[in-house]
């Protein structure tokens, strides 16, 4: 069994209880993640100003290709992604391979509607920012899993979405992912 691989995509004023709540969860079930600044130095800043340093920068492993590729929400974070063209460029290749695209809050309209990378999908997001992108559909639930594209409201829902795409990652070893959840005393919901 190959141990699966994550990419989490930073930008200066990203949401940090959004990624750390997700790289823990991957992380205690041996999914490796790597946190990659989407900035020139792989010292960031966040939204609520705690200091989070990257693993690297998507600069360096801009030729790599991951299992899934997420994305937290945050007001200046995500206007920091969609800004990036190496960020959708890295995005779109990973469409192209039939990766995981998981992208928290803000991020799945402002990165991902934004530039039409939903094509008509379903999906959720925070704020009624779906409001102002005309590409895919909003469904207002707390996780929405549509092909390879999974989608989280905000931050309150950060535990329901690392376990989805656990879940979705780990396909022969959904007990260990269960075993997690009950550890942290978290209840979740079985995925379809």
């Amino acid at each position: 069994m190959t141990m699966k691989h994550v990419a989490v995509l930073l930008a200066d004023g990203f949401e940090e209880g959004e990624a750390v709540v997700f790289i823990d969860i991957m992380r205690r079930l041996d999914i490796k993640v790597d946190v990659l600044s989407c900035m020139e130095t792989t010292a960031l800043k966040t939204y609520f100003e705690t200091r989070i340093t990257a693993d690297d920068t998507l600069k360096q492993c801009y030729d790599r290709t991951y299992d899934a590729v997420m994305m937290p929400g945050g007001p200046k974070g995500t206007d920091n992604l969609t800004a990036n063209p190496m960020v959708i460029d890295f995005i779109k290749r990973h469409i192209a391979d039939n990766k995981y695209i998981c992208a928290l809050c803000s991020s799945g309209a402002k990165v991902l509607a934004a530039h039409g990378l939903l094509e008509g999908r379903q999906y959720t997001t925070g704020d009624k920012l779906a409001d102002k992108f005309e590409d895919g559909q909003f469904i207002n639930q707390k996780v929405v899993v549509t092909d390879n594209f999974i989608t989280g409201r905000g931050l309150g829902v950060s535990f329901e979405f690392a376990f989805t795409v656990a879940k979705m990652l780990l396909t022969d070893n959904q007990e260990k992912v269960d075993w997690q959840a009950n550890h942290i005393y978290f209840e979740h919901w079985p995925l379809r």
